[in-house]
């Protein structure tokens, strides 16, 4: 029996198959915040099931070969980075402070290619608007903004009445201890 006209359905199946399988392998991680090097990853994959998908010449084996290959190579920096942070730096960066204590440092703006206004953007998608309430920002190695708002920042403290609610609290337990 002849599969050769099988193989253009097989083929495929079996490539997202073993290219479903690296992801599962390498974990969460890789889907969420990712880092520069599980991006790297990722286009790999897919250039690899492009590959094999649209070439002939490339057999399905040699495909879940790379893929494995890949997969392997996630887990072992992952791994690095895990237990080595001189490793982490290379591979994930560092975040970049972008405000402390109010101030916008523009060197940081420049050396991460973000505007003023962009930076104003963000803070805005954190619901700040006033950047002395900030006392620190930072444009993390995954790309996302981290702010962490001044300690004497109102907004920070949280609800005033809390406070009253507790004395009031207190009171009663108070009163009630006495009544014993």
């Amino acid at each position: 029996m002849d599969f050769s006209l099988l193989d253009p359905v097989i083929k495929p199946i079996l490539i997202y198959l073993g290219a479903l399988g690296v992801v599962r392998l390498v974990g969460k991680r890789a889907l969420g915040e990712i880092s520069l090097f599980d991006l790297v990853i990722m286009a790999m994959i897919g250039d690899v099931i492009t590959v094999v998908g649209l070439e002939q010449e490339v057999s399905v084996w040699r495909g879940l070969f790379f893929l494995g290959v890949l997969g392997g190579m996630e887990i072992i920096l992952s791994l690095l980075v895990f237990r080595y942070q001189g490793w982490a730096k290379v591979f994930e960066g560092s975040p970049s402070l972008l405000i402390r204590n109010g101030l916008i440092s523009r060197k940081s703006l420049r050396q991460e290619n973000i505007s003023v206004e962009d930076l104003r953007q963000e803070l805005r998608n954190h619901g700040i608007e006033d950047i002395s309430r900030v006392e620190r920002a930072y444009l993390e190695s995954s790309g996302r903004f981290s702010v962490i708002l001044n300690p004497s920042d109102p907004e920070k403290r949280g609800d005033p009445r809390i406070e009253e609610i507790l004395m009031e609290l207190r009171a009663l337990k108070e009163m009630l201890k006495n009544k014993e």
